[in-house]
């Protein structure tokens, strides 16, 4: 069973935990195994460079690093929608990049109905824009 899938299991028993001690159990488990990998994914971490297109992707990704307990940080003179993260290769292609895919797909689905929703209160807008190599008159 690979890494991606014990967590789910852990956050299922935590979610579904009835009791107070049930939920510290799984909350230890799940510190178990982050520790774990932690400690397997430290001897060929590398840094990466993760540029992304705008600021809501770049919380989502430092976000998700941060659950997994990775720092991230970026160096003067870089973008702000830039990202350097210390991690091993293996772990960025297996969990944490396919994991920022799901949620990116999906925050950008709302962002795009929140957006439309806007709009259309604001002003009824039509879809096909008029294109013209014509001057229109003044």
């Amino acid at each position: 069973m690979d890494l991606e899938e014990k967590l789910k299991k852990i956050e299922a028993l935590f979610d579904g935990a009835k009791t107070e001690g049930e939920r510290t159990a799984a909350a230890r488990a799940k510190q178990r195994v982050l520790e774990r990998a932690k400690q397997e994914r430290s001897f060929d971490e590398k840094e990466f460079t993760v540029s992304l297109q705008d600021r809501w992707s770049k919380k989502l990704f430092v976000a998700l690093c941060n659950k997994y307990d990775l720092r991230t940080y970026r160096y003067k003179r870089q973008k702000y929608t830039t990202t350097m993260v210390r991690v091993s290769e293996s772990f960025l292609d297996e969990v944490l990049w396919p994991e920022f895919q799901k949620y990116s797909k999906s925050l950008n689905e709302f962002v795009t109905s929140i957006t439309d929703d806007l709009i259309a209160k604001i002003h009824q807008v039509e879809d096909d824009v008029i294109v013209s190599g014509e001057m229109l008159p003044a």
